[in-house]
């Protein structure tokens, strides 16, 4: 065998040796155990990609849904938990979480640690299971649009108002003015809107009438339990307990997503 042949099977066998380590510590270091993950839902949600002011915690429903595609498309992940610490927010930003919600193909349960209220009650309503502490805070089926006017504020130190607009409602719900009586009917007939799809989707995702908790009114767990907004009263045990059920595994190891 010529010098040139043996050099050219050492490089050969030297070539496939590193290959075969490679693919060895590539494929050892993929996780393949079942896992059920945590998706943190925090503070106030908004649409889209808007984020808070100053250093407002906040959700965005653009990062919820994101996260829950990504659990979706994972075929290690049996089970997502929403570990929900939210007053609520945007109506739109709280439904398009619900509807993504609702077209995961894995069980999703909602954990509500302290507060899970109005939007974000929204968004547990649409999982499987909802657990929550006795003491959490549940529930506030209702919508709001207050917000501060300062006319009289204004007159005080002289300030005036001028009005300029093509459409006597164009400037509705400026906070440098009062509402007429025509315009406050106006506001509370959108409000009215909003609340009636949110009591329907409530309804319809617990497969209840729960029309009568739906005046904006708050329920601790244990409240809630006993009307059937919720399912389970528990910690965070019980709610990787309940999604191991719903996926029908034993055993799972426990991942989470953060939101930045």
């Amino acid at each position: 065998m010529g010098k040139y042949k043996l050099l050219k099977i050492v490089f050969i066998t030297a070539i496939f040796f590193a290959l075969s380590f490679l693919i060895s510590r590539n494929f050892n270091s993929i996780d393949l155990t079942d896992k059920i993950v945590f998706i943190p839902i925090k503070g106030v949600i908004v649409s889209g990609e808007n984020g808070g002011l100053l250093n407002e915690e906040v959700t965005t429903s653009t990062d919820v849904i994101n996260y829950l595609k990504k659990a979706e498309q994972d075929k290690t992940i049996k089970g997502i938990i929403l570990e929900i610490n939210s007053p609520g927010g945007t109506a739109i930003g709280s439904k398009e979480i619900a509807d993504e919600v609702k077209k995961i193909n894995k069980p999703v349960v909602a954990w509500i640690r302290g507060v899970g209220a109005s939007g974000a009650y929204w968004v547990a309503s649409a999982s499987d299971s909802i657990v929550a502490d006795p003491l959490s805070i549940t529930g506030s089926i209702g919508v709001i649009g207050s917000y501060l006017e300062f006319e009289g504020l204004m007159e005080k130190y002289g300030v005036n108002y001028e009005r300029l607009v093509t459409g006597k409602f164009k400037d509705t719900g400026s906070p440098y003015r009062e509402l007429t009586n025509e315009e406050r009917q106006l506001l509370l007939g959108k409000l009215n809107i909003i609340h009636n799809i949110f009591k329907k989707e409530v309804n319809e995702n617990r497969k209840k009438d729960l029309s009568v908790y739906s005046n904006g009114e708050f329920f601790l767990g244990i409240e809630a339990k006993e009307i059937g907004l919720i399912d389970h009263l528990g910690s965070k045990e019980t709610a990787i307990e309940v999604t191991k059920k719903l996926a029908n595994i034993k055993e799972a190891k426990t991942v989470s997503f953060k939101i930045k």
